[in-house]
This record gives C-alpha cells, sequence and structure tokens, in this order.
C-alpha cells in the first residue's frame, strides 16, 4: 500500500465535511433513529457501536495530516490516532501498530472469514427464508422469540391475514440454503434441521461456509469496518454503510413483514414476495446485484486488514 503524501487542511477538511454529510443522508439526516425501525434497528442496534464515530473522519493508514488542530471535531483523533511535531508543525496520522493486543486476533480473524468468503462463487438459492425460518413453528413445537415488533403482511389474497400456517408451508416447501451463522442462529429451534447446509453453521465452520451471495455477509462488510476503524478512510466505511442499508433494505423486503408504514420514508419497501416464483427470481437480481457492488469493497477491505496485519508483524497470528 503506497502511502500518498501529507495533506494539508485545504484537502483533508472539505473531505471530512464531505463525509459527514454523506453519512448523515445515509442513515435519513441525524444518528439518532426511531428503534422501531426496520432498517437502522439492525444496522444501529443489532451491530452495536458507537454511533458518533461515523461523523468522524480518518484518512487510513499511512496519510499524515497537516494542520490539525487538537481536538478537530470532525476528525477522528481517539485510539489509534498519533501525533508528532514535524519541522514546527502539528501533524497527525493514523496508526495500525497502536492496535491492542486483545483486538489483534480476532481482526486477524474477520480478515481470514473475508478472504475466505472471496475465493467462492455466491449461493443465489436462500431466498432470505432465514427471516420466515425464525418464525416457523409447526404444531406443538415452542412459539418462536420475535425479533421484530412489527405486524405480518398479508398474503395476495387481501382479506385474509397471513397466517403460522401459511409461513409454515412456505418454510416447508422451498429448501432452506442459509449459510450464515448469524441468521442461522436465530431460526426457531423446529426450523434448525430444515437447513440443507453442510456443516452446520457455527462461529467455528463461518470461515469455510461464508459466500458472497448471503446478504448477512454482505451487510457484515460494515460490520467488519467498524471493527477495523480508524485504520481504514472513512470513505470506505461510508462505502461498506451505504451497501449495508441496501441489503437491509432486501432482507426486509423479502421478510414476511408487513412494512407499509414504512414505505416511502427514503426507501422502496414494497413487499418481495419469495413465497412466489416471481418473488424469488426478483429476489436473486438483487442479490446479484449486491454480489457486484460488495466484491470491491470487499477486496478493499481486505486490503486495510492486511496492511493493519503486516504491521503487527507474525506476534499474535498463531491465536487467530
Amino acid at each position: 500500500m503506497v502511502s500518498p503524501p501529507a495533506l494539508l487542511p485545504s484537502a483533508w477538511r472539505p473531505a471530512a465535511e464531505a463525509h459527514q454529510r454523506r453519512v448523515l443522508s445515509l442513515v435519513g439526516g441525524s444518528i439518532v433513529h426511531d428503534p422501531a425501525h426496520p432498517i437502522f434497528n439492525f444496522l444501529f442496534e443489532y451491530y452495536s457501536f458507537d454511533r458518533n464515530l461515523l461523523l468522524r473522519w480518518s484518512p487510513g493508514p499511512g496519510v499524515t495530516l497537516e494542520g490539525a488542530a487538537r481536538k478537530e471535531p470532525i476528525l477522528w483523533q481517539g485510539f489509534g490516532w498519533h501525533e508528532r511535531r514535524l519541522h514546527d508543525k502539528l501533524v497527525g496520522c493514523v496508526d495500525p501498530s497502536a492496535a491492542k493486543r486483545s483486538m489483534r486476533a480476532p481482526l486477524r480473524r474477520m480478515c481470514r472469514v473475508l478472504r475466505s468468503t472471496e475465493a467462492r462463487p455466491p449461493h443465489l438459492n436462500c431466498y432470505g427464508l432465514h427471516e420466515w425460518a425464525m418464525l416457523y413453528k409447526p404444531s406443538g413445537a415452542p412459539a418462536p422469540v420475535r425479533h421484530q415488533s412489527l405486524a405480518l403482511r398479508l398474503p395476495q389474497a387481501p382479506a385474509r391475514p397471513f397466517l403460522q400456517d401459511e409461513i409454515n408451508a412456505v418454510v416447508e416447501s422451498v429448501p432452506i440454503a442459509c449459510t450464515h451463522f448469524d441468521a442461522f442462529r436465530f431460526f426457531a429451534a423446529a426450523a434448525v434441521p430444515l437447513n440443507t447446509v453442510e456443516p452446520t453453521p457455527t462461529r467455528e465452520t463461518q470461515p469455510l461456509l461464508e459466500q458472497p451471495g448471503c446478504v448477512h455477509a454482505t451487510m457484515d462488510l460494515f460490520r467488519y469496518s467498524l471493527k477495523l476503524w480508524p485504520f481504514l478512510p472513512a470513505e470506505l466505511l461510508a462505502d461498506t454503510l451505504e451497501l449495508a442499508v441496501c441489503a437491509r433494505v432486501l432482507d426486509m423486503r423479502a421478510s414476511p413483514y408487513d412494512l407499509s408504514a414504512w414505505d416511502g420514508k427514503g426507501f422502496d419497501l414494497t413487499p418481495i414476495r419469495i413465497e412466489t416464483a416471481a418473488g424469488r427470481k426478483q429476489y436473486q437480481r438483487q442479490q446479484a446485484s449486491l454480489v457486484h457492488r460488495s466484491t470491491p469493497l470487499r477486496r478493499r477491505l481486505i486490503e486495510y486488514f492486511e496492511h493493519a496485519e503486516s504491521c503487527w508483524g507474525n506476534e499474535d497470528a498463531s491465536a487467530s
């Protein structure tokens, strides 16, 4: 990774301000959100991070900033930020070697998952059924845990509610092929044996199963960017956030939930009826589009992970 020259305030300040505007536009104008929001509740709550960091700019490793004051509200100057005097000027940069030892093994593991995902062809046959499998309840089975407060959407016959046996019929009629542990682990107990993927998705088998067609693997690019922060450019973090929002929209549109109250509020949330052949084809087309968009982002993210690893040398590598 070639280190670019130092940036003057005339270059980095507009970039930082543009980043802040972009992030705010991606999250609906504010980092404070409605906890019931079907898109942002997942990205902000499930991923669990300090959302204020989204509004801070990092140039990424190897880039020195000139003219940065001690406290710049638009810059990331927390852990990993290093300041020094250079020719009587205060300059700063982010340094991956400052990453705590406790962070390094998990980050190495994430990089391994990213590399193994990149090496596999996408699977386009899951159809977003994980959201349905979470609600599966055949006769005699315990009630599944609801992870959304949303009502269930109506079927194509609008006079009837979407009954439990209709959810069951969808789950039982289309083979479930879920490769992502963080989706699979929320399946209703009765749906677990219906998953056709082997070996069983676990945290340990994640490097063996993760593949780029998975909508959750696409959203996880944002999670991995958060974990590597601030040792990547803020623009890459924003790129993965933008893609994660798009992936979550597809995830929810294919779900059995009624999103009509949120439709048109910045998103197209009309249902993709994966219970029909036409809906499954529509899902596959949008899934393939996400694969196309995620491929270069995954590659860039791997490069920054590998750069951080190179700063650490071989220490802790065996623990990953």
